[in-house]
């Protein structure tokens, strides 16, 4: 016998089979915990561009770069430009367009042709890198679908072979089509139908 935790009988910090009788835990026992983690979406102001640039900076790569100038007219014209806060710190953005919106991508376009006034393009969602993979995306993704429930579906171009794919095949995005960049790369067209 070792010196580990003793959980009582009947204790509501475990159920499972053989349920009621008492359980030891080894102290060197994996145990996990939920965290959960609070964001908060505000609107971007102009106050916010350096820390935004700063962090579209750590995701070279996968979005397309920005200069200031671009971003304020990004922000002006975008149907959500939201900074992502932890702790009232900067820890993301994110920026949707709608149909009818001035915004000149390559992928707004072929969503436009393809589904002329039914969808809202997540243009991108930026997260630091050290809070990536701890489930903040996931939380913006959902307030941005809830929001584009009225468009029908939510759309992105996505670079190929790279995490970012399989988190939206994972969110149930479905590939629709493949478009060829002017750098050479090709970015995946992906939709979600949001019906429900």
């Amino acid at each position: 016998m070792h010196d580990g935790q003793v959980i009582p009988k009947g204790s509501p910090r475990f159920r499972g089979r053989g349920q009621g009788a008492a359980r030891e835990t080894p102290p060197d026992a994996n145990v996990y915990r939920a965290i959960l983690i609070t964001v908060k979406l505000r609107p971007m102001t102009a106050a916010d561009l350096g820390a935004v640039l700063a962090l579209n900076g750590t995701a070279e790569g996968l979005v397309e770069p920005l200069n200031p100038d671009r971003l304020d007219w990004l922000r002006l014209i975008a149907a959500h430009a939201v900074v992502v806060e932890l702790d009232d710190v900067p820890a993301g953005f994110a920026l949707t367009f709608t149909p009818g919106s001035a915004y000149d991508g390559l992928a707004y376009e072929a969503f436009t042709k393809t589904y002329a006034d039914r969808f809202l393009l997540i243009e991108r969602i930026v997260i630091a890198t050290e809070h990536r993979r701890t489930g903040i995306a996931t939380q913006v993704y959902r307030a941005i679908e809830r929001a584009a429930k009225p468009f029908d579906r939510a759309v992105a171009a996505v670079p190929t072979n790279t995490p970012a794919l399989t988190f939206h095949q994972t969110r149930g995005y479905t590939e629709v089509g493949q478009q060829p960049l002017p750098n050479g790369t090709v970015t995946v067209l992906v939709s979600k139908e949001l019906s429900e």
